[in-house]
């Protein structure tokens, strides 16, 4: 039984950060098309905008391979549990 909660457990994290990310996405894109109609009004001649969109892009990216990839996951939360796991029936 206490598997299965923290299987579930698992799967609501994974989808938590899922959703997270996703709402990030949005909020990346209605930002940053605002200020690329900024740019567009007050300064046509250089894309300044394109700066915090690449900053912000990066840590966008990094947070979809946190939620969806590699840096995160069920794989990687079963991992950590088990290795902590491990760790706490050796200072028994």
């Amino acid at each position: 039984m206490k598997e299965n909660i923290t299987e579930e457990e698992n799967l609501r994290k994974v989808a938590r950060e899922r959703v997270e990310f996703k709402r990030h996405l949005v909020v990346y894109i209605v930002i940053i098309g605002f200020l690329g109609l900024i740019n567009l009004f007050t300064s046509r001649h250089f894309p300044w905008f394109l700066f915090p969109a690449g900053g912000w892009g990066i840590g966008l990216i990094f947070h979809f391979l946190a939620a969806y990839g590699p840096l995160g996951g069920t794989m990687s939360v079963e991992k950590e549990y088990q290795k902590l796991k491990k760790k706490q029936e050796r200072h028994r």
